[in-house]
């Protein structure tokens, strides 16, 4: 199954512009996701940058740690869950899988993992997840 999401907010920053042998960024983002997942979800990642490109920050290649957390409603049940992510981001493909590690509420049975799917303009959540309730 999929969900189409949107980014609504992305604000990057290098962690020090002085060391630049320690090109790491971190990233404040928002989600909002339509479908069977339907909700607002907020990011934190620490980026390493492999190979960067200033002039169109899709060219870069870097590597990503971070943790994804959503709230809203998933099949008609309400709640939230947090999501560690960590994986490549390579010249506009990005492989960072996440992986639930807690749910509450009306989501607290559920567990999975999920991946990015970007097609043109459209970005996806393809969904592995499981609700035992």
């Amino acid at each position: 199954m999929s969900v189409l999401f949107s980014v609504t907010k992305w604000n990057e920053e290098p962690i020090d512009e002085q060391k630049t042998a320690f090109p790491i960024n971190r990233v404040r983002a928002e989600y909002e996701l339509e479908g069977d997942l339907l909700g607002k979800a907020w990011v934190e990642y620490l980026l390493y940058y492999l190979e960067s490109n200033k002039e169109d920050g899709h060219l870069a290649t870097a590597r990503i740690t971070g943790f994804l957390h959503f709230e809203g409603q998933y099949k008609g049940k309400t709640g939230t869950f947090t999501a560690a992510e960590k994986g490549i981001f390579d010249k506009g493909s990005l492989d960072s899988p996440g992986m639930i590690i807690k749910s509450t509420g009306g989501l607290q049975a559920l567990t999975g993992s999920y991946q990015y799917d970007f097609i043109g303009e459209t970005n996806k959540l393809i969904l592995n997840f499981k609700d035992d309730e």
